[in-house]
């Protein structure tokens, strides 16, 4: 029992830090200005590693809450625990003006078990959308100088309970269906605040504009596997986002001040609120998995059974769109386009008997590695229609916690990339991004929400 307590309490504390994290910003791009702001936030350490493949991935010791049709493929009475933070530090250049930008948040809390031979599910969670930047500008108008300041931040946040049915479970076949029922709330917000320039003088005035939503959404998901031989086996996933009304409203007000640092003094020239929805457009991904395990191979007095996995993504997501009564709203009308994105991943494990092997094995040898590419185009354009592009190379690192023999582990991903139209003047961002995802289970003789029975 003593080491239940313990993981509860690892459990009760981790769940308090994410939380107070949520404060801090998971994004810091300038694009995310339009709409509800970056909406393409599946940042996870294990699957990151793999060019952020997550479709086809099933297994006992991993809680794969982007694909709700991995649920019945846990391990009987394995209650997963999964926890995951992102660190990201992006370095912007438009034209020689340089800026770094660091950032990092919460990607997710999730719990996840199988209630029966062919039923999964799992609830927690995680980030819709994002909405972060900050942009400074001086204007001379003829008479006075003028600073104008851009600058918004917020989250649209998504509580999530999923289940899974797998009609078939068999010791070397699997097929489910699963679903994801999830309440999306929360406000972003862009604000302008201009500001005369006039020695120490501190008066302009604020615009902003908030958008609040507050409505529930439908994710579905398939999955397959197939063992193929005695080495071999071959996986597949999909899921899919229909489109949806998700029900918001817009605020807009517009406030002046002789003192911009005190908001009590602020006058309000106008406030207006609209009912509306913001339109999710559809998404869908598929993805591919073939794993094979590699010649026994001696080194020194062990014997070692490497396995190697192979996989593919495509994933494709609709613009979204924005209608509220009253007011023609739409801030990435003429910019918004379908994003798409192309990946690959493989990873490699030295020993693909772990549990039964660990007193035999190095320490290098207990592992997993993996490594990444994708490449693909973001929702926005510039007002040359250029297409922001993204492209980057991962690389993840798999360490499992072998006391006990439960199926924790701590997972970590690192990701090089770029976005940009990559055209001569334009914007670019560099960026290096840190994943690192937890996850926590009982010994394998202790399940956590088993029945009791009194003698």
């Amino acid at each position: 029992m003593r080491y239940t307590y313990i993981n509860f309490l690892l459990i009760l504390c981790l769940s308090l830090n994410a939380a107070l994290s949520f404060g801090q910003q998971l994004t810091s791009h300038p694009l995310t200005s339009y709409g509800i702001g970056d909406h393409q936030l599946n940042d996870h350490g294990i699957y990151s590693g793999m060019g952020n493949i997550f479709t086809p991935f099933l297994d006992s010791g991993q809680l794969n809450y982007l694909n709700p049709a991995s649920y019945a493929s846990l391990s009987k009475g394995n209650t997963l625990y999964s926890i995951g933070v992102s660190q990201r530090i992006s370095f912007y250049d438009q034209s020689g003006d340089k800026d770094i930008r660091p950032n990092g948040n919460l990607t997710h809390i999730a719990l996840g078990f199988r209630l029966k031979k062919h039923f999964g599910m799992a609830f927690g969670l995680k980030p819709l959308s994002a909405k972060g930047y900050y942009l400074s500008e001086k204007v001379f108008t003829g008479l006075d100088s003028i600073r104008n300041t851009y600058q918004g931040g917020g989250y649209i946040n998504q509580v999530f309970i999923g289940g899974t049915y797998a009609p078939i479970v068999r010791k070397g076949t699997y097929l489910a269906f699963g679903t994801h029922m999830g309440y999306n709330f929360g406000t972003v917000k862009n604000q302008r605040i201009s500001q005369l320039i006039q020695g120490t003088s501190a008066s302009g005035g604020i615009f902003e504009e908030l958008i609040t939503v507050n409505a529930l959404s439908v994710d579905l998901g398939a999955a397959f596997y197939q063992r193929i031989g005695s080495k071999g086996d071959v996986r597949m996933g999909i899921t899919y986002k229909p489109a949806l009304d998700l029900k918001s409203q817009l605020e807009r007000s517009f406030y002046s001040a002789s003192n911009l640092n005190a908001p009590s003094g602020y006058d309000t020239l106008f406030s207006n609120s609209y009912t509306g929805s913001v339109r999710q457009g559809q998404s869908i991904a598929l993805g591919v998995a073939y794993r094979i395990g590699l010649n026994p191979r001696k080194v020194k007095t062990k014997t070692l059974h490497p396995e190697i996995t192979l996989a593919l993504q495509y994933q494709r997501n609709e613009a979204y769109t924005y209608a509220f009564d009253g007011i023609s709203y739409d801030s990435i009308a003429t910019q918004s386009l379908s994003a798409q994105r192309y990946a690959v991943g493989i990873e490699f494990r030295p020993e693909r008997f772990l549990y039964e092997n660990v007193a035999t094995l190095g320490f290098f040898n207990k592992f997993t590695y993996r490594l990444g590419a994708y490449y693909g185009n973001l929702p926005y354009r510039d007002a040359s229609y250029n297409a922001f592009k993204e492209q980057g190379i991962t690389v993840g690192l798999g360490i499992p916690i072998l006391a006990q023999q439960s199926f924790s582990s701590i997972n970590f991903s690192c990701t090089l990339g770029q976005r940009g139209t990559f055209t001569t003047g334009s914007l670019q961002e560099n960026f290096v991004a840190f994943q690192l995802n937890a996850i926590l289970s009982p010994a394998s003789f202790e399940r956590w929400f088993r029945k009791r029975k009194m003698d």
